[in-house]
C-alpha cells in the first residue's frame, strides 16, 4: 500500500510540474511608460519599440472653437518585441486588446492609455501620438534560507542544549513546489532521535510565505573554545518545473566553562533574627567543573553591627577539592543592635591558583533584620567621694533604643553599711515603649570609712520573638564611693582639677589611710615644708602692735 501511495505520489508531482494553464502564470511587477513613435520600454532582456501609430488628419474647429481632427481617430500602435536584441514578435495593440502574451508565457504586455479619438495630436500641424504600455516578466519564485540558534554563544557544562532553526522564505513574485529544506548539523550531535528530523519537504510555498522546522542538539564538553557552523540548503520548483535553490552558512560558539564560575562560594544565614539570639552563618564552596582545585583559601568577615561568638580566624584553607566535591564550615554571630532595614552581611571571598593563573570569587551580599529591644541599664551617683553619714543621691535610668517594646522591671539593692534615706529602689513591671526612659532615683547614707561598691541594679525584660516571649535580664554598672575623714579631702580638691605639675593623689592614697598621724606624700612629689600655726598667735601679734603705736603717739 505504501509503495502505491509513493507511486502515485510520484505521478502527482510530475502532473503538477509540467500541467498549467496561461491563468496560473503569475506576474512581477512590471515597468510601464509612454512611448511615441522610435522610442523603447526596457524590462530586464527584453525590449518593446513602438513603430507606428494610426496617420495624422485634417483639422477643423468645433462649436466651441476648438480645433480637433476632421474624423475620429481610433488610436493603436505597433510594438515590436526584443529579447537579448533578438525579435521575438510585432505585436498590435489598441484600447480594447486584451494584454499580449507571449508564447512562452514569460512576458505580459498591456497597453493601458491613448490620446482621445478627437485629440488635437492626430492633426497634421500638431501630430505626435503617444501610447502608455507596460511589460511585466513572468513571476518566479525566489527562496532565501537560513539557520537561527536560541543563544550565539554556549558554555559547556553550563548549557546542555542548542535549538536550532532552519527556515525557508520564498521572497519571489510566484509560488514554489514541492521545497525540499535540509539541514547540516556538522560536528554536532542531535540529544535524540533519528536524522530524518533535519529535513523536511513542502509541497507548495506561497511567494511572501516561509516555513521553518526546529532540532535539539547536545552542547558538547570542551576544554577549549570551539566554534562550529551550520548549513542550511534549500530548492523547489516553478510552475515550469524550473529549479530553483538557495543556502546558507552559520556558526555557534561554544565556550569551555570558566574556572571562576566552577567553584562556587555561598554565604548564608537566617534574614530575620531576634537580638538576643545568635545566628548562624554557613559557608559552602563546590567544585562543577572539571578541573582539580588545589590550595583554595577561604576568608570572611561581619559586620560591625554583630559579634563573633564562634571561636574562629574566620579563615580557612581548603587543600583540594576534586570535580563534584564540596567544603562547608558554619559558625555563630549575635547582633549588637536592631535594625528594621536590615543590616549588610558582607560576602565571603576565595582565592585558588590554576595553571599558575590567580583566581578571585566572592559570595552574593545579603542583608539581615534584627528584631527586639535594646536595653541600656545605668547607675550613677551624685558624689563619688564623701564624709561618713553624708548623703548620697543614687539615680537609676532604663531606656530602649530597640525597635520593639518590652515590659521591664528594675530592682535595686544596698550593701552593708549603707541606709536608705528616703526614695524607692525599684520600677515594678511596666511596658517600655522605644527611646521612652524610665528613672528613679533614692538618697542613700553611707557610715563607715573605706570604698563602698554599690552592687549592679537587675532590669529583668520581657520581649518577642519568632517563637514567641522573650525574658532576659541585664545588669548596671557598680559605682565606687569613697568615705574619707572630714578634713582629709576637701570638696574643692576633689572637684577642681589641681594645676600641672601637681599630680592629683591616687583613688589608693585616699581609700586608704596610712597607719601614722602624718600623711605619706604622692610618689615622685617633694615633700613640702609645713608651716607650724599656733593657736591665738594672730591675735596676740595684733595687740603687741596696737601697743606700739599708742606708746608713739604718747611721746
Amino acid at each position: 500500500m505504501i509503495k502505491y501511495l509513493v507511486v502515485l505520489i510520484i505521478l502527482l508531482s510530475a502532473n503538477l510540474a509540467t500541467a498549467y494553464a496561461p491563468g496560473d502564470i503569475e506576474w512581477a511587477p512590471g515597468v510601464s511608460g509612454t512611448l511615441t513613435k522610435g522610442s523603447t520600454l526596457i524590462d530586464g532582456e527584453y525590449k518593446l519599440k513602438a513603430v507606428q501609430f494610426p496617420s495624422a488628419v485634417l483639422g477643423i474647429r468645433d462649436i466651441n472653437r476648438n480645433l480637433v481632427p476632421e474624423t475620429a481617430v481610433e488610436p493603436f500602435v505597433l510594438i515590436e518585441v526584443y529579447k537579448n536584441g533578438v525579435l521575438l514578435n510585432t505585436v498590435l495593440m489598441d484600447m480594447q486588446s486584451d494584454p499580449y502574451i507571449d508564447p512562452d508565457n514569460e512576458i505580459r504586455i498591456t497597453a493601458t492609455d491613448f490620446p482621445a479619438t478627437n485629440s488635437y495630436v492626430w492633426i497634421y500641424d500638431f501630430y505626435s501620438p503617444w501610447a502608455t504600455i507596460s511589460i511585466q516578466k513572468r513571476g518566479l519564485p525566489e527562496l532565501d534560507v537560513s539557520v537561527t540558534t536560541d543563544k550565539y554563544g554556549y558554555t559547556s557544562y553550563d548549557d546542555t542544549t542548542i535549538t536550532a532553526t532552519a527556515t525557508v522564505k520564498n521572497r519571489g513574485y510566484a509560488r514554489a513546489n514541492f521545497v525540499d529544506l535540509n539541514l547540516n548539523i556538522g560536528d554536532l550531535q542531535l540529544r535524540g532521535g533519528g536524522t530524518s528530523q533535519l529535513h523536511q519537504q513542502y509541497i507548495t510555498l506561497e511567494a511572501g510565505a516561509s516555513q521553518s522546522f526546529s532540532v535539539i542538539l547536545e552542547v558538547p564538553k570542551l576544554i577549549d573554545q570551539k566554534s562550529y557552523t551550520f548549513s542550511v540548503d534549500a530548492k523547489g520548483h516553478d510552475i515550469k518545473d524550473l529549479e530553483f535553490k538557495a543556502n546558507s552558512t552559520s556558526s555557534i560558539v561554544i565556550l569551555p566553562k570558566p574556572i571562576e564560575t566552577s567553584i562556587t562560594i555561598s554565604k548564608t544565614v537566617k534574614d530575620r533574627i531576634y537580638l538576643q539570639d545568635p545566628a548562624i552563618v554557613s559557608i559552602n564552596i563546590g567544585n562543577g567543573g572539571i578541573y582539580e582545585i588545589r590550595n583554595i583559601n577561604v576568608t570572611d568577615s561581619i559586620n560591625d553591627h554583630f559579634e563573633l561568638k564562634s571561636n574562629t580566624s574566620l579563615q580557612w584553607d581548603i587543600p583540594v577539592l576534586k570535580p563534584g566535591q564540596e567544603w562547608g564550615t558554619t559558625y555563630f554571630i549575635k547582633a549588637i543592635d536592631t535594625s528594621f532595614s536590615g543590616f549588610s552581611i558582607p560576602n565571603a571571598k576565595a582565592t585558588f591558583t590554576l595553571n599558575n593563573q590567580s583566581y578571585n570569587i566572592h559570595s552574593w551580599t545579603n542583608a539581615v533584620v534584627v528584631y527586639g529591644p535594646k536595653i541600656t541599664l545605668e547607675k550613677t551617683v551624685n558624689k563619688p567621694v564623701v564624709n561618713p553619714g553624708e548623703d548620697v543621691i543614687v539615680t537609676v535610668s532604663i531606656n530602649n533604643l530597640g525597635n520593639t517594646a518590652a515590659y521591664v522591671s528594675v530592682n535595686d539593692s544596698l550593701p552593708e553599711g549603707v541606709s536608705l534615706v528616703n526614695g524607692t529602689t525599684s520600677i515594678d513591671s511596666t511596658s517600655l515603649g522605644l527611646n521612652t526612659p524610665e528613672t528613679f532615683s533614692y538618697t542613700i547614707r553611707l557610715n563607715k570609712e573605706g570604698e563602698i561598691k554599690l552592687p549592679s541594679a537587675v532590669a529583668k525584660y520581657t520581649g518577642f520573638d519568632d517563637s514567641g516571649t522573650k525574658r532576659s535580664e541585664l545588669n548596671s554598672q557598680m559605682p565606687l564611693i569613697t568615705v574619707i575623714k572630714p578634713g582629709e579631702v576637701t570638696s574643692a580638691f576633689i572637684e577642681t582639677p589641681v594645676p600641672s605639675p601637681t599630680i592629683m593623689p591616687t583613688k589608693e592614697t585616699i581609700a586608704t589611710p596610712p597607719l601614722s598621724n602624718t600623711p605619706e606624700p604622692p610618689l615622685n612629689i617633694p615633700e613640702p615644708t609645713p608651716t607650724p600655726k599656733i593657736p591665738g598667735f594672730n591675735i596676740v601679734l595684733a595687740f603687741i602692735v596696737l601697743i606700739i603705736v599708742a606708746l608713739q603717739r604718747g611721746k
